[in-house]
């Protein structure tokens, strides 16, 4: 897998890099009409940085809000159902957990989400990704076919992993059906 950017965005105070990452595949039930039923999403992923390392480390890269040097690391999944921010908007992108990613200051510490530097640096964000989404239309599917490449190869890795097992039982067999033809007619 490459670790090339997929997308460059450019601001005023640093540049913030893209890349498309497997898709996440969520089975479960989802509300239709009156009833519950048995639903396949297929989730879109990237990864945001400021580095091309995907580092929040800002000797590799950075943005400058209000003077200071900050590093973003984050990896996002576009989701189907809606959700909302802490301001009441709609919001396609949602974060996945990471402890060395996030926003980070220049002192490497986690930037609050309090803190006047959050809303600004999810901004950055925010305009980042809808520039990506404007020049990449098609991004969602590179995502989706790198998850089914790496379904496809696993299934394949499975069924020759099960082909080599009966192989061997099938040796294994013939062994014991040699010993009773050596028993001879008793």
């Amino acid at each position: 897998m490459s670790n090339e950017p997929d997308f460059e965005h450019e601001i005023a105070g640093g540049k913030v890099y893209i890349k498309i990452l497997m898709a996440e595949r969520w089975t479960g039930k989802r509300w239709r009409g009156d009833d519950y039923v048995q639903a396949e999403e297929i989730l879109g992923r990237v990864q945001l940085a400021t580095s091309p390392e995907w580092s929040t480390d800002i000797g590799l890269g950075f943005v400058k809000v209000r003077g200071r040097r900050y590093g973003i690391e984050n990896i996002l999944r576009h989701e189907t159902q809606e959700h909302w921010d802490r301001d009441d908007k709609p919001r396609p992108w949602r974060h996945e957990s990471s402890y060395f990613g996030g926003y980070r200051n220049d002192r490497g510490g986690r930037v609050s989400f309090d803190a006047k530097a959050w809303d600004a640096l999810e901004q950055i964000e925010r305009d980042a990704l809808a520039a990506f989404e404007k020049a990449h239309p098609d991004w969602e599917k590179d995502s989706a076919r790198k998850r089914f490449e790496y379904e496809r190869d696993r299934a394949f890795i499975k069924a020759s992993e099960a082909r080599a097992e009966a192989e061997k039982a099938d040796r294994k067999g013939a062994e014991w059906q040699k010993r009773i033809d050596e028993m001879g007619g008793l």
